[in-house]
């Protein structure tokens, strides 16, 4: 072989090698541009339940969280579970719909996911309530855990 002949070989060999760098390189920038993308995605997905206001707070929007719920004789109705700045609350009123006075007593309220699983728990003090009084419920939790479907409430064993 005469040296243009190798000198030719090289420089195709070169340009070679610079194209496929060059093809690698564009691969992997439209994979790091896909993830971003994908993680948003992931995240409207996570905030299935929630309803974002313009001040930051989000708030519970699922159907089945904020329907009535039976508690003994007592009715835990007009549900608002919203979160700003990390910090979740409950707030709701209760209803005793028996025939007796109902006694201060702790509860256990499990803030349900998607699935059924146990996201978080609280556990708020209800005062004494005479019948067919309506009492308020507060409690609440420091973490983001607005984004629930559903809560069922139990006696504290």
């Amino acid at each position: 072989m005469r040296s243009k002949e190798k000198r030719g070989i090289a420089i195709l060999i070169a340009i070679t090698i610079i194209v496929i760098i060059i093809v690698m390189v564009s691969g992997k920038k439209e994979e790091i541009n896909e993830e971003p993308r994908n993680e948003t995605q992931q995240t409207e997905q996570e905030e299935k339940y929630t309803t974002e206001l313009e001040d930051g707070t989000k708030i519970n929007t699922s159907e089945e969280f904020n329907s009535s719920k039976r508690y003994n004789n007592l009715e835990i109705s007009n549900i608002q579970y919203t979160e700003k700045n990390g910090m979740t609350v409950m707030l709701a009123d209760v209803k005793n719909v028996g025939t007796t006075k109902h006694e201060k007593e702790i509860v256990k309220i499990e803030i349900l996911g998607e699935n059924g699983e146990v996201i978080t728990e609280l556990k708020p003090v209800i005062g004494e309530i005479e019948v067919g009084e309506t009492i308020k419920l507060n409690a609440s939790v420091t973490a983001d855990v607005a984004n629930a479907k559903d809560f069922r409430i139990t006696a504290v064993k």
